[in-house]
């Protein structure tokens, strides 16, 4: 069959990914791992075509002209709760155009998907988990059964698959078709060369923050040699730099070193970025990992408060986060520290609180993001409980474009205030400007980042 795998056009930079929409804070775009994870999946029974509309600057109509031509049978499409309204005009489009079956994959399918079946006709299929193959067995007409990763109705209209997703144990998947993806078309602030890959060496996560979707999709693993036989085929493309969207970076720590030892034994030489957290690390695993050619470190800090990070589940503590990060400075890592502005319960005084420890940690970047109330989270469930969000809100972006709720104390125009003060705060410090200028080491380094420092502004400064 011809299969499209799309990336739809949109009026934004959007990042449709791995269950988390949201519009890109600069000029930042990466490869959507859902489709990444796929194409390895269908490539051996069909004819594949990849169209990332986002990446490639496509207008709709020029999109749409281009699935035309292809005369696909099935999309398999990415959506969010971002755009999620676009998204529904241009799939519509799609099928009345192609006659194509529509299958999505996004964040604002996991809960309600009955619901958004019956309200959206034109979508036949919700994929639920994009390491599955049961797309496979569906595709070759296997289609009056349950499967766990799939949500659709039958011929008879009858509800097939299950909306609980949580599967864990180890998984395999044949090597990714990075070659199909405009590879050259992707931006990451914190890759040292383009063009570079994103990779995914697991799904889902272990740990329960409750602001988070990931819990709620279980945790599994796939095989060092299995993960090999991908960077191989990167390698080959080359390509010399590696985005690894694993939502926490060898979990288990054994797993971990074997996959850092092996990248060392084959002499990859890429450089790569990584997810953490502040309390898997330490200085013999950090060592491995730079040796593996780790350069950069992303940590979800949250928050600089002790009492929410305990609320939500974090795990670890704001010393925790200090004495991590100071042992990442001594081994010559980039730091990137992520926070949520806004979870329920936080005053004004909180936020003041975690900006400030934002610039006490010393990290080179810091992303500060506006709480929302993901579906399937605890934290949507706190909200809509406590009237914070309206119940059938579905559009949202933790980036800060716009804020769908706030907390008792914070309205949610005040939280967006809050937010654009913590980005001005962080980034036009004159001593941290100078600690960056004098952490470059290339025109590729130079370049990369005065370009997303100036759109980061651009989009954050009103």
């Amino acid at each position: 069959m011809r299969i499209l795998l799309l990336n739809p056009p949109g009026k934004q930079l959007y990042t449709r990914d791995y269950y988390c929409s949201k519009t890109s804070k600069a000029n930042y775009r990466y490869h959507p791992v859902d489709l990444l994870m796929l194409s390895g999946i269908l490539d051996a029974d069909h004819q594949l075509r990849v169209m990332d509309a986002v990446a490639e600057d496509l207008s709709p109509e020029a999109a749409l002209g281009q699935i035309i031509s292809f005369q696909p049978e099935i999309v398999v499409c990415l959506t969010g709760a971002v755009s999620w309204e676009e998204d529904r005009g241009f799939m519509s489009l799609a099928k009345e155009k192609t006659g194509a079956l529509i299958l999505a994959s996004g964040d604002i399918l996991l809960e309600n998907g009955e619901k958004v079946l019956d309200d959206f006709p034109v979508l036949d299929v919700i994929i639920l988990d994009f390491t599955s193959p049961d797309i496979l067995e569906w595709l070759r007409g296997n289609r009056e059964q349950d499967y766990p990763s799939l949500l659709y109705r039958d011929e008879s209209g009858q509800l097939r698959g299950h909306e609980e997703r949580v599967s864990n144990g180890g998984f395999t998947i044949p090597v990714p078709r990075h070659d199909l993806f405009p590879f050259k078309k992707y931006r990451y602030p914190f890759v040292k060369r383009e063009p570079f890959a994103t990779v995914l060496t697991d799904y889902g996560c272990p740990f329960k923050c409750s602001f988070c979707v990931m819990p709620h999709l279980g945790y599994k693993t796939r095989p060092v040699e299995n993960v090999m036989a991908e960077l191989r085929l990167i390698k080959q493309l080359g390509i010399k730099e590696i985005y690894f969207n694993d939502q926490t970076f060898g979990v288990n720590k054994q797993r971990g070193k074997a996959l850092a030892q092996a990248m060392i034994d084959e002499d990859f030489r890429f450089g790569w970025v990584c997810f953490s957290r502040v309390d898997l690390v330490d200085q013999e695993y950090l060592k491995i990992m730079k040796k593996a050619g780790c350069h950069s470190l992303i940590f979800g800090v949250e928050s600089g408060n002790d009492a929410t990070l305990k609320r939500y589940n974090k795990g670890f503590s704001a010393k925790q986060v200090e004495e991590t990060f100071a042992l990442c400075r001594r081994l010559g890592f980039d730091i990137i520290a992520t926070f949520v502005l806004g979870l329920p319960g936080e005053t004004e005084e909180d936020l003041l609180r975690t900006i400030k420890f934002s610039k006490k940690i010393k990290c080179d970047y810091a992303s500060f993001n506006v709480v929302v109330p993901r579906m399937g989270t605890q934290v949507r469930r706190e909200a809509v409980a406590a009237g914070l969000v309206d119940p059938n809100e579905m559009r949202m972006d933790q980036t800060g474009s716009f804020a769908v709720m706030g907390t008792k104390e914070l309205t949610s125009a005040r939280l967006l205030e809050v937010r654009e003060r913590a980005v001005k705060s962080f980034y036009l410090r004159p001593s941290y400007l100078v600690r960056r200028l004098l952490k470059i080491r290339s025109w590729f380094d130079l370049k990369n980042q005065l370009g997303e420092g100036w759109a980061l502004l651009q989009k954050n400064l009103r």
